[in-house]
C-alpha cells in the first residue's frame, strides 16, 4: 500500500493552518490505521501556551518522535534559526519526513508560516515541499479582502518552483468584511480546476465532518 503525504501551507502566518490540519486528521483517522500529523520547523514557541506540534500529536492517531527545528523567538524560521546558531538543514528534515512517511499509513507536514516563508538563506518552504512530493497540497487562506492577490500570487509562485497546489484552504475570518463570502467562488472561478474548501470556524471535531474537510480527505483515497 502505497504511503500517503499531504502538505498543509499558508498564504501566511496566524490563518488557521494548524486548525485545518487539525480537523484533516480527525478526518482521516477513520479510513486509516496510522495516521500523523508533524511541524517539522515552528517558531513563536516562547509565547505558545502549546505549540502546534503538540496540537498535531494531539489529533492524530499513530504517534512518531520526531526532532524537527525548534525555537522561541516569534519570527521568521531563517531568522531564528540564525538567532539560535542553528542553521535548519532542509535535507535532515526530508530524510526524516521521509522515515516518518515509511511507518504511517497518512503523513500530514504543517509548514511554518507562507509558503514562501524562508527556511534558510536560499530555501524557501516551497523548495522544502518540492523536495518531499506530497500527494496532495494544501494552502490555507483567509477569507477576508486581499486573498484573492495572495492566492494567485502563490499559485503563480509555485508555479515556478514547480509545485503543485492541489487544494485551496479558505477559512473563515474571526471578523468577516465586505468579501468574505464571496472570494470563495472568485478563487474557483479564476483558478480552476483547482479544489476549493470553504473552512467553517468550529471545533475540530465538527469541522473534520464537514463536508469540504471530508472533501480533501477523498484525495488521500487509497
Amino acid at each position: 500500500m502505497r504511503r500517503r503525504l499531504v502538505i498543509v501551507s499558508g498564504t501566511g502566518t496566524g490563518i488557521g493552518k494548524t486548525h485545518v490540519s487539525q480537523a484533516l486528521l480527525r478526518a482521516l483517522t477513520p479510513r486509516w490505521s496510522r495516521v500523523t500529523g508533524i511541524k517539522p520547523v515552528e517558531t513563536g514557541l516562547g509565547q505558545a501556551s502549546a505549540s502546534d506540534a503538540s496540537l498535531l500529536d494531539r489529533a492524530s492517531s499513530f504517534h512518531v518522535q520526531h526532532s524537527g527545528f525548534f525555537f522561541a523567538e516569534p519570527i521568521s524560521p531563517h531568522l531564528a534559526a540564525r538567532a539560535a546558531g542553528r542553521p535548519i538543514d532542509v535535507d535532515a528534515v526530508v530524510s526524516e519526513i521521509d522515515a516518518i512517511r515509511a511507518t504511517a499509513d497518512v503523513t500530514l507536514v504543517e509548514l511554518p508560516g507562507g509558503l514562501f516563508t524562508p527556511l534558510t538563506d536560499t530555501s524557501v518552504n516551497a523548495d522544502l515541499a518540492r523536495a518531499l512530493a506530497p500527494d496532495v497540497m494544501v494552502l490555507v487562506a483567509p477569507d477576508r479582502l486581499g486573498v484573492l492577490h495572495d492566492v494567485i500570487a502563490v499559485h503563480r509562485a509555485a508555479d515556478s518552483v514547480p509545485l503543485e497546489i492541489h487544494v485551496v484552504a479558505l477559512v473563515a475570518p474571526e471578523r468577516a468584511d465586505a468579501s468574505t463570502g464571496r472570494n470563495a467562488d472568485e478563487i474557483v472561478r479564476l483558478l480552476s480546476p483547482l479544489m476549493l474548501a470553504r473552512i467553517a470556524r468550529a471545533d475540530i471535531d465538527d469541522l473534520a465532518l464537514a463536508p469540504d474537510v471530508l472533501g480533501i480527505a477523498d484525495l488521500l483515497a487509497p
